[in-house]
């Protein structure tokens, strides 16, 4: 067994830059990420949680084309593997997958020439083989990166059994450092990515998880097609996610989507490799720019221009929900995050983990679905209450960015609507559902009500000047503030609770908080983006899309990794003229500016 302690490096701030804008063209790092390249050149073990967008990959990559020999990247999804080989490649780094896509001529070459690359990509199951395994060791790998860590941990959203395998790494590899990184981790997830690696007293790097370019917006679902439109109709021509929870709802939605005329394809597990890979494939090359799917499709994303993640469905959880927004906005640039949710996403969710064996975890799971409906019901501000999960505190009253401090919000006294609502679930003797009971304090005329003749009791008809959503809105709230529950069966009751006592006697007052809509407006420091560029730079900016989009499609790789949107918008401001001036932009390296300078440098002569 060959055993190597790999060299501790270290350089000055100047010099990590100086290579930071060699190789990837940044003129600056991001928040985190010199400290956590500092401490992977030092050999220590870190965890990093980092939210998308932050330039995790930045944070082992440079590291890896520093170290002397190969590092090992740990990753769940052979799409992901591609994109980020793909752009190394064309930053000039020597990188490559070892995957099951690769014939056996390029296995044997790989394992072959181990050394000759800076970076390996594979999924954990190979990683973990004993054949691979020895041929590692004869190597001596510098590092090890683990990405998308959670995958480790049972407690999480998207817990992979092959992920559990990596525990073996330093019991093989003792003196080989470990960094996993993660955008999403609680407390109890993280301390499980800690004890599963064996990780020798880790660095712990943990960023803020606030996205503020996110617009963020949570609605009750009430016309879906008709909220789904509108909302893409100020979207339009926009790339976006659209996630629904069924195949056959994604399915329908894709077909529905071009009648109305949008450009959209689909993404699910029902879908052959070579659909969904087509679909993907359009989606980043920004051939197509929507693309409608379940979670199936997410976590190998790596697009930067997504403008939008609107959500038809209920996530199985906040994390979930944290992770599939993240997808939008990763430039940094405004993106929009609309949810739309229902009482009977709830129950279903509830009732999916039911098959659980484990109680302990099938509790956990459960307590995860009832904070993610807590999240939808609050009239507290969105982002304050999606960072608290994460034990974070949001340092504003109002973020100014989601529709609970943006819309216009009116207070009332509704002691008097909820014994009314409470009532009428009482003298049903708790044996019906919401949509029933929104039927008798309405004044429906039903079949159902009039068969059981309830439209005789006291409480018919006591709210019929209401709408039924805003019924449905008062008992929505009644539930989020524990004076109602709703059973887990296939036909969901509603019923009173011990809180529901001091309602009736009146010795607690309930206020319901009305709105009054209104559009959210990009936040001032978020609006820089080809909608908010002078006439004259816009028209500059399409023409260097236009280029992007030409030279990607002849390379045959998704535009975003020759120039992100953000440089195309700094370039079309600032129309360098120089090879020297194109250099200075952000996101443009030496290997760019040789590759591509004079094709962009032609257009920008051109718009002086």
């Amino acid at each position: 067994m060959t055993m190597t302690t790999s060299t501790k490096i270290s350089y000055t701030n100047q010099a990590l830059k100086k290579h930071l804008k060699n190789y990837f063209g940044y003129n600056e790092f991001r928040p985190h990420q010199e400290n956590i390249i500092q401490d992977i050149l030092s050999n220590k073990d870190i965890i990093a949680i980092l939210p998308t967008g932050s330039g995790k990959s930045l944070c082992y990559q440079l590291p890896a084309i520093l170290k002397n020999n190969i590092t090992i990247v740990v990753s769940p999804l052979i799409a992901l593997m591609k994109n980020q080989v793909d752009a190394l490649t064309k930053l000039g780094i020597s990188a490559t997958v070892y995957n099951s896509t690769l014939d056996y001529e390029d296995r044997r070459h790989i394992e072959n020439n181990l050394n000759t690359f800076k970076l390996i990509y594979i999924a954990p199951e190979r990683l973990v083989d004993e054949t691979f395994m020895s041929m590692l060791q004869e190597a001596s790998p510098s590092l090890f990166i683990i990405d998308e860590a959670h995958c480790i941990s049972q407690w999480g959203h998207a817990f992979r059994p092959d992920y559990r395998e990596l525990s073996i790494l330093k019991e093989r590899f003792p003196n080989t450092s470990i960094a996993a990184f993660t955008a999403t981790a609680t407390s109890t997830v993280l301390n499980d990515i800690q004890n599963q690696l064996q990780l020798q007293n880790p660095i712990q790097h943990i960023a803020s998880f606030d996205r503020p370019n996110l617009t963020l917006r949570i609605m009750e679902r009430q016309d879906m097609k008709e909220q789904l439109k509108t909302f893409l109709q100020k979207h339009s021509d926009q790339s976006g996610i659209i996630y629904a929870s069924t195949r056959k709802k994604v399915d329908m939605l894709k077909d529905w989507l071009i009648t109305q005329g949008f450009q959209a394809t689909k993404y699910h597990a029902g879908l052959t490799l070579a659909e969904r890979t087509e679909a993907q494939t359009k989606f980043q090359n920004d051939d197509i720019p929507i693309i409608v799917a379940t979670v199936a499709f997410g976590m190998g994303v790596d697009k930067s221009n997504v403008r939008f993640v609107f959500h038809v469905d209920l996530p199985s959880s906040i994390e979930n929900y944290y992770q599939e927004i993240g997808r939008a906005g990763r430039d940094g640039l405004p993106a929009h995050c609309t949810l739309l949710y229902s009482l009977s996403d709830f129950i279903l969710q509830k009732r999916l983990q039911n098959d659980i064996l484990d109680s302990s975890i099938r509790l956990h799971r459960h307590r995860m679905i009832e904070q993610l409906f807590t999240l939808c019901s609050s009239a507290n501000c969105r982002r304050a209450e999606l960072l608290q999960y994460f034990s974070e505190t949001y340092p504003k009253d109002n973020c100014q960015n989601c529709d609970n401090c943006t819309d216009t919000l009116e207070t009332i006294e509704g002691t008097e609507i909820s014994q009314k609502i409470l009532s009428c679930v009482y003298r049903v003797h708790q044996r019906f559902g919401i949509n029933y009971i929104i039927d008798i304090l309405s004044g429906s005329q039903t079949k159902q009500v009039l068969s059981r003749r309830h439209d005789t009791l006291s409480t018919y008809g006591l709210l019929k000047t209401m709408k039924k959503n805003e019924i449905r809105y008062y008992i929505f709230s009644l539930i989020n503030m524990g004076y109602l529950w709703v059973t887990e069966d296939k036909y969901p009751l509603l019923k009173l609770t011990e809180k529901s006592k001091s309602v009736f006697t009146g010795d607690t007052t309930i206020r319901f908080t009305k709105r009054q809509f209104k559009e959210i407006k990009p936040k001032k420091g978020h609006q820089k983006s080809a909608l908010f560029l002078q006439d004259n730079d816009q028209d500059c900016y399409i023409q260097l899309k236009e280029l992007r989009k030409t030279l990607a499609s002849k390379a045959g790789i998704p535009p975003y990794i020759i120039f992100h949107d953000r440089t195309l918008i700094e370039m079309a401001t600032k129309k360098p003229q120089t090879k020297e001036s194109f250099l200075e932009l952000n996101g443009v390296g030496n290997q760019k500016l040789q590759t591509y300078g004079d094709a962009f440098l032609e257009i920008l002569k051109k718009n002086q």
